[in-house]
């Protein structure tokens, strides 16, 4: 089971049990059950936990050299840490609160830089790169790098009030389901080939050289929890201090070489554990009074 089902089990779960909580008490007097529908902003910092992201193509050349060492190529794969750097939240929602519940679809969007270190590159069989020739005349340079990491979500949400109820300050907890497109921008890898200065190439170095330009982009599950404060200004106008949690599917997506020595390559790439955070300070509006506690 990949962490995102986990997530989604467990969303699932305290979706159920805070529809529980909200159900009126036995043998107590009712509260009364303000209607009112409502719409938010929200904005803060969000953080993101390293993630993993992997590769491969079907290149079976071995080039330049042309020597596999007589192992059996289906292609290469490569291993890389995709680090965000700490990012930016932006969240707007319309909900209907009903007595100590609130049912809210939020669309929220976490926008991180971030940096690759490649861990390593194998063939698809499991082995080491081939082994370099001594005397060949082809060197290499390499050039990986990205751009941002953004997440925009769509989610329906449940959040239920903790006691004490009617108080200025309200804390709340809450859970969500939804939907999540992943983009890992900018996306650049270039592999320059050489001639040794004292050496001559057939082919040219130039042939061999690599480049691959892509956005990659996904459309994933996506699990939320989240736990906060409402401060009452007034009977239609509350602050909200929110920390919010997020576990997403892996992302996956497939693109072609911009340059290659065979034309018409693809390559496949991969992201995987995509974990985020974020503390959001908003403010809420609702259409009756008593509505935004």
């Amino acid at each position: 089971m990949t962490g995102a089902s986990r997530w989604c089990r467990a969303a699932s779960g305290l979706l159920g049990v805070l529809a529980l909580l909200g159900a009126p008490e036995r043998g107590l007097a009712a509260e009364p059950a303000p209607v009112a529908w409502y719409v938010g902003a929200g904005g803060g910092p969000g953080w993101s936990a390293a993630m993993d992201k992997a590769g491969h193509n079907r290149d079976t050349t071995c080039s330049p050299n042309r020597d596999c060492g007589g192992r059996v190529v289906e292609g290469f794969r490569w291993f890389q840490d995709l680090a965000p750097a700490a990012g930016r939240t932006f969240e707007v929602t319309a909900g209907r609160r009903i007595g100590r519940l609130r049912v809210e679809l939020s669309a929220t969007q976490q926008t991180h830089a971030a940096a690759l270190e490649t861990i390593g590159i194998t063939y698809l069989d499991g082995s080491d790169r081939a082994p370099r020739i001594a005397d060949s005349p082809y060197t290499s340079r390499s050039t990986n790098t990205v751009g941002d990491l953004t997440t925009r979500t769509l989610s329906l949400n449940v959040y239920r009030d903790l006691p004490p109820s009617g108080a200025r300050a309200t804390p709340y907890l809450g859970a969500g389901l939804g939907i999540a497109i992943i983009e890992v921008s900018r996306l650049y890898f270039h592999s320059d080939y050489s001639c040794r200065p004292d050496r001559t190439c057939e082919p040219p170095a130039d042939r061999f050289d690599t480049v691959k330009v892509a956005d990659l982009r996904d459309v994933v599950p996506a699990a939320h929890l989240f736990a906060g404060v409402g401060f009452r200004l007034s009977d239609r106008l509350a602050l909200d201090l929110k920390f919010a949690y997020r576990a997403m599917g892996d992302l996956a997506d497939r693109h072609t070489y911009r340059r290659h020595e065979f034309p018409g390559l693809a390559f496949h790439e991969a992201v995987t554990g995509i974990r985020q955070g974020s503390v959001l300070l908003g403010v809420r509006y609702a259409w009756a009074s008593g509505a935004a506690r």
